[in-house]
């Protein structure tokens, strides 16, 4: 099937995008999307030269549904146009930003996911794991995705940020909803319920910032909120657009990421049985079998770049203010990188230099984090579900309907009860 018969927003596309990467790869590692203000990279090769080039290929762009066709509008609902003017505007911090700012920014971010925090964090995320499944074994079968996988991320990302285990209910709500207007468009009927929840989220951090001030605490809203920002003049304190926009990337980045990584992992290990006895007799493997899953269903299917000049990218011209779009997904599938690339071997030799996590300056600086919690999720589950096998009276799941992020939307399984 020749490249032009693909969508990238398709549902069968989406659903299934291996088809589409094979044929970008064999056809145009660079490819302007016919009807879509983007150029898909592809290739692994591409995407590092562009990842390393930030002063070629700027971050400074939004990722949100708005930026493609029929995105957000001006709205003429009062209610909805009054929190549009109330919302904290769009600040490059993190993902959008461009050296010199990127640096500064993310030199602030790595005192929260230092080595030696992070290290410290296992006995903790290892209770919470286990506390999952306490409630879990008993039960024979479970909804691994709903009951398990997303709840160790939020538990995770509640805590690092600030959330008070009384709100976690709450607060899972809203971040759902607010997540939910970034990776999708959100329908009509759902606007102003999203926006309320974003709304929402932002007028309690600001409040829970002031607090930290006040009074700090072992957590990254304490770290962000007493920050002092690097400038070209005297240091200052990070203001709230700057908090916020930091912390909305950490809500995406460490609850959304990681709870798709655990439900397809999993899915991979249930139908590639081969490859989950080797797990099974040798628990030494799950770092690795991490790695390979990353690969095999990266998490987060693209991100994007724009040209800051005229330049040549594999032989293809691009003018400046072109839109790129990397698809590290299909790069984690790249035939000239992953021999066999199809296939789930959890004991590739090269699986770590998947690019799950991006690479070069925008490496994800969470991504100790990520693989902690993946790690120990792995090493629990496996031992405190014996037996674990799909449940035949569930269809095969599906996936997340997003251009962005890939997750499944349940995981149906059953096991031995304990």
């Amino acid at each position: 099937m020749p490249v032009s018969d693909f969508n990238v927003l398709d549902p069968a596309t989406l659903e299934d995008p291996y088809p589409f990467y094979k044929a970008l790869h064999a056809e145009a590692p660079v490819y302007p999307a016919p009807g879509m203000p983007i150029t898909i990279v592809s290739t692994y090769a591409l995407i590092q030269e562009v990842v390393h080039d930030p002063h070629t290929y700027s971050s400074k762009m939004p990722t949100g549904p708005a930026d493609l066709p029929g995105g957000r509008t001006t709205p003429t609902d009062p209610e909805l146009r009054a929190i549009y003017e109330e919302q904290s505007r769009p600040v490059d911090t993190l993902l959008s930003a461009d050296p010199p700012w990127h640096a500064r920014y993310r030199s602030i971010v790595n005192k929260a996911f230092a080595a030696r925090r992070v290290n410290g964090m296992e006995g903790y995320v290892r209770e919470i794991v286990s506390g999952l499944l306490d409630d879990i074994a008993p039960q024979g079968k479970a909804n691994l995705v709903e009951e398990f996988g997303n709840r160790l991320p939020m538990a995770v990302i509640a805590d690092q940020i600030g959330v008070g285990r009384a709100e976690l209910t709450d607060f899972k709500r809203r971040s759902d909803l607010a997540i939910g207007g970034i990776d999708t468009k959100v329908p009509e009927d759902k606007v102003l319920e999203t926006a309320r929840a974003g709304i929402e989220l932002q007028r309690y951090f600001v409040a829970r910032a002031e607090d930290r001030r006040k009074e700090p605490k072992d957590d990254m809203l304490s770290v962000l909120a007493n920050a002092k920002l690097e400038t070209e003049g005297e240091p200052r304190p990070l203001n709230d657009p700057e908090i916020l926009s930091m912390l909305q990337q950490f809500q995406v980045a460490g609850k959304e990421t990681t709870a798709h990584s655990i439900g397809m992992a999993t899915y991979l290990l249930l139908t590639n049985p081969d490859q989950m006895a080797r797990v099974v007799a040798d628990r030494s493997l799950i770092p690795n079998m991490v790695e390979e899953a990353l690969r095999m269903e990266t998490p987060v299917r693209g991100l994007f770049r724009t040209t800051t000049k005229d330049t040549v990218l594999g032989g293809v011209a691009l003018a400046k203010g072109t839109t790129l779009m990397l698809l590290f997904a299909a790069a984690n599938r790249d035939e000239e990188q992953f021999i066999d690339a199809a296939r789930f071997d959890v004991t590739r030799e090269n699986a770590k230099s998947q690019l799950a996590f991006s690479a070069g300056p925008h490496y994800c600086v969470g991504s100790a984090l990520a693989r902690l919690e993946l790690r120990v999720a792995f090493e629990e589950l496996l031992e405190r579900l014996p037996n674990l096998r799909l449940d035949p009276a569930y269809p095969a799941p599906k996936h997340t309907q997003s251009y962005i992020l890939r997750g499944l939307n349940d995981l149906h399984v059953l096991f031995d009860p304990a």
